[in-house]
């Protein structure tokens, strides 16, 4: 028993205290603890200037260590005692270095195997114990579940990692697309005014031209006059100087050129047109410049057959109100009569398309389209998913009844929307259309005709097809 103490005392000795493992390559430091040669270089590495130790925090301006050859003989010898210890025992059954038995049990609390002997010990006893074999198939399950777990969510991780960057492709790849889309419209504005600009300033060019070239011809006219007119002049003053008898030789002649009078030309008006070069330009140029406007709004009808026998239309079927009664209205297939709906006239299956819907006061209605297969008679409920793409009003509420219902916040409440729907595309977009400011966005993929939708809680106010103000 007491060499089994004297073993363990030496056990200690031989044990680095910065890895807790028999001493490789000992150095001593100047304080004169002693450490392995790489586990105090180590532990020196991080530190600038100034060292400690890492057991007395004692500090040093140098890093000096100085290998220990005493140390590391009691390291091979504890090695030799605890292989020769080994060999008296079971087979190679590693052995308590207190007392020389198999460490043949697992103490729960300290985390460490130990023999029988200390689980008799007082420092045990209280100690949840089991043998180390039941221990070790315990706590592998435990791992081998814990790996599992950690796998599983690297797996989950891996896939995220995934999605975030398929979401950062599709992310650069519409904004490329809807940069592409954005260049393209404002070219075509910009060729646009750039060619008006043009234009104005050619047909400026050539009035100046023209009026100039007229000025010109008639500058030509008085500078022929002028010679002819000097060169009479200049005959006579000649003649004035001449003696009598010479003097009147053929002066009715000369006296017939001087009757000759100057014949003005016509003034050249100089107006280049004002109206045409300094009037309202910008509106000019804007009015021009609807005819790229694509798409044209629309003009819509609403259609009576497909009207909820609670709506009432009006003449030019343009507006509806909700009414207090029931109308007494053919039931036919295409009438709604579960939802407030009516459909527009209208139906579209291919490109783009913009109309306008005045709301007013009106607190509970619906704006969009929906797919000409839409139930009539059966309730269902008017999302995407059953062919509704609609904006609605619930009292002081504006929503989208799509799979994640969420209330949008508005900054104002809008009077009249306008509704854009861009058939190849799949997508449907209200605006506010006072100064069309975006509301919300569908994106689905389209597969039949749709038909512009209004629907109508609330007699406040009528829902009114209107013709957008350019």
């Amino acid at each position: 028993m007491a060499t089994s103490k004297v073993l363990g005392d030496m056990r200690d000795e031989a044990i680095c205290p910065i890895c807790l493992d028999f001493f490789t390559h000992p150095v001593t430091i100047d304080c004169g603890h002693n450490f392995c040669q790489g586990c105090i270089l180590g532990y020196w590495a991080p530190q600038r200037g100034k060292v400690s130790c890492p057991q007395c925090r004692r500090q040093f301006t140098q890093r000096n260590v100085r290998p220990n050859h005493f140390v590391s003989n009691i390291v091979a010898g504890v090695r030799q005692l605890s292989l020769d210890g080994g060999q008296a025992g079971a087979g190679t059954e590693p052995l308590c270095l207190e007392h020389g038995e198999g460490l043949k049990l697992f103490c729960q609390e300290d985390q460490r195997a130990i023999c029988v002997v200390c689980s008799l010990s007082r420092d045990h006893k209280p100690h949840t114990v089991s043998p180390i074999k039941e221990a070790a198939d315990l706590y592998k399950g435990l791992l081998e579940k814990a790996v599992y777990s950690l796998q599983k969510q690297m797996e989950a991780m891996c896939a995220s990692q995934k999605e975030e960057e398929a979401d950062i492709k599709t992310l650069n790849q519409q904004a490329k697309g809807l940069r592409k889309n954005i260049a393209s419209k404002f070219d075509q504005l910009h060729q646009f005014l750039h060619q008006e600009e043009k234009d104005l300033k050619t047909k400026l060019q050539q009035n100046e031209e023209s009026i100039l070239q007229k000025i010109k011809e008639n500058l030509n006219k008085i500078s022929e006059q002028q010679v002819a007119f000097e060169r009479t002049l200049t005959e006579m003053q000649r003649r004035l100087t001449l003696q009598e008898a010479e003097f009147l030789k053929g002066i009715n002649c000369i006296l017939d050129r001087a009757v000759v009078q100057f014949k003005k030309p016509t003034r050249i008006s100089t107006d280049l047109g004002p109206g045409d070069f300094n009037g309202p330009l910008q509106f000019i140029a804007w009015k021009r410049m609807l005819k790229l406007i694509d798409p044209v709004p629309a003009a819509l009808s609403l259609d009576p057959n497909t009207a909820h026998p609670r709506l009432v239309l009006s003449d030019a079927q343009t507006r509806v109100r909700f009414g207090d009664l029931k109308q007494q209205v053919p039931d036919t297939a295409w009438r709604f009569t579960n939802w407030h709906i009516v459909l527009a006239c209208q139906g579209f299956n291919t490109g783009r398309h913009l109309w306008a819907v005045e709301v007013g006061k009106n607190s509970t209605w619906a704006v969009g389209v929906a797919k000409g297969s839409v139930p009539r008679k059966k309730d269902f409920s008017p999302d995407p998913k059953s062919g509704v793409w609609a904006l609605w009003r619930l009292k002081e509420e504006y929503t989208t009844p799509t799979t994640t219902r969420t209330a949008l916040r508005l900054p104002t409440k809008p009077r009249k929307l306008a509704v854009y729907l861009d058939y190849e595309a799949g997508q449907v977009s209200l605006y506010d259309a006072d100064d069309m400011s975006h509301l919300y966005t569908f994106t689905d993929r389209f597969t039949e005709k749709l038909y512009p939708l209004l629907l109508t809680g609330c007699s406040l106010d009528s829902l009114n097809l209107v013709s957008l103000q350019i």
